[in-house]
């Protein structure tokens, strides 16, 4: 008898209570959680933000190299203060052994911990975009939010926190068959300040696409990078389509968001019904593949 199969939800952050920590992800976990006991009830899933204690950094490294994690749900919010180079190394060594990773940061700069990858994920740094490399950054209001000034390009509108978007199903995939919603679509969280995702190379295939209510014009929500000898590698322009306030802006945000919350998930709880069934489906492709 195999091992039971194990999952990794982890931020690059340290505990902050007022930041995106991983407690502010706890709807994702149960989603994840609940997801793999259907396929096998031994199924486990490991919560935590990044660690501060050498040791415990160390057993981290140590679990990712060795594939304990056939899954890691990797959620980037940090700014210059994410994880020391050990852990990029170990995940590099989990992906190339075949451990499937989800990516989802946000806006500008953060998660630009992801620029310290190479080998197996080296493109990583451009799928995922950041303001301090990319060069003829566009600078129109396709990247603009009014609502925080403060926060700039690389950035998309897709709605309000708490609202939903229509996102175009792209390709035919397994990570996709799922009843949608809509036909062709899914209905995912929307959020103010997306980050901005792009296919740059051929092993990568664009699942779904939106718009920016600012200019109209179309943007990559998720990519699936499934290059031959590794794991998967699905890269989110977002980690707000998973945040518990997205879900449910009850559950509040750290006080630096100004936004302007949006009652509609509120007031019709089933439009959640994509991103859950979308969940559902990356974990069990994760755990069957």
């Amino acid at each position: 008898m195999g091992a039971a199969p194990q999952a990794l939800l982890l931020s690059t952050i340290a505990t902050d209570r007022n930041d995106w920590h991983i407690g502010r992800f706890s709807l994702l976990a149960d989603m994840i959680r609940r997801a793999g006991q259907e396929l096998d009830p031994s199924f486990s899933l490991n919560i935590s933000d990044y660690p501060t204690s050498n040791a415990e950094r160390q057993t981290l490294q140590a679990d990712l190299a060795s594939g304990r994690y056939s899954q890691v749900w990797l959620i980037a919010p940090d700014m210059d203060n994410g994880p020391d180079a050990g852990f990029f190394r170990a995940l590099e060594t989990a992906v190339k052994a075949g451990t499937d990773l989800v990516i989802a940061r946000d806006h500008t700069d953060l998660g630009c911990c992801l620029l310290e990858l190479k080998d197996c994920l080296g493109d990583v740094g451009q799928t995922q975009t950041f303001q301090r490399t990319w060069t003829n950054l566009p600078k129109d209001r396709e990247y603009a939010d009014p609502d925080s000034a403060a926060i700039v390009t690389p950035c998309v509108v897709t709605g309000q926190n708490g609202g939903v978007q229509i996102c175009r199903q792209r390709a035919e995939h397994p990570l996709l068959n799922f009843a949608s919603m809509i036909p062709g679509h899914l209905v995912i969280p929307a959020h103010p300040h997306e980050g901005v995702i792009r296919k740059v190379v051929a092993s990568q295939t664009v699942l779904l696409s939106s718009f920016s209510i600012t200019s109209g014009r179309e943007q990559t929500t998720a990519i699936v990078d499934e290059a031959d000898g590794r794991g998967m590698v699905l890269h989110h322009s977002t980690f707000h389509h998973f945040a518990d306030y997205n879900l449910d802006v009850a559950a509040g945000a750290p006080d630096f968001v100004l936004d302007p919350p949006s009652n509609q998930i509120a007031d019709s709880p089933t439009l959640l019904n994509d991103i859950k069934a979308y969940v559902r489906s990356v974990v069990h492709y994760a755990q069957n593949n």
